[in-house]
């Protein structure tokens, strides 16, 4: 008995987005930890695994990919558009860090946080709120920048007043 053989029928069919493939998630996840490394043939061919060997050494490594990407794409006169985690959050510090030693202004990423704590109807704690992730993102990361922050109006969190849009 598992998820797959007993999703048909319950409380939970129709929860999860439409689009969501279980078998295939499964399938992803069914390697023992000590195969993670191996490649996949599902893999994008510039994909590879970058080990990380202390939490620390994430948190800067981390860093530095966000702020790469950041720069790579005002390089390439884009727009950026970043989904970011509240937690782990050691590496916006780093990310804050590589943007400011290489002047690099935020003004064309758009922020989509991942997560915000909600009560039953939906609501969200207020943005100055110490328990909010919005609080939590303009401590560490928006804030820090300073003057090259991300506007304001691209920043995107999951409340109730954004979701909409």
């Amino acid at each position: 008995m598992n998820l797959l053989s007993t999703f048909a029928g319950s409380m939970m069919e129709g929860f999860l987005p439409a689009g969501w493939d279980l078998a295939r998630i499964d399938a992803c996840c069914a390697l023992e930890p000590g195969d993670i490394g191996e490649r996949q043939g599902w893999w994008h061919p510039d994909f590879e695994l970058i080990p990380c060997a202390t939490g620390p050494d994430f948190d800067a490594m981390m860093g530095h990919e966000i702020a790469t990407a950041i720069r790579r794409t005002r390089d390439h006169g884009r727009a950026a558009a970043l989904i970011l985690p509240v937690g782990p959050m050691g590496m916006y510090r780093w990310a804050v860090y590589f943007l400011k030693e290489w002047n690099i202004p935020c003004d064309h990423v758009h922020g989509f946080n991942m997560d915000e704590w909600s009560d039953k109807t939906g609501a969200t704690l207020s943005p100055d709120n110490p328990g909010a992730f919005q609080y939590a993102m303009q401590g560490a990361f928006y804030g820090p920048l300073g003057s090259r922050t991300v506007p304001e109006n691209q920043r995107w969190f999951a409340t109730a007043g954004r979701l909409p849009h």
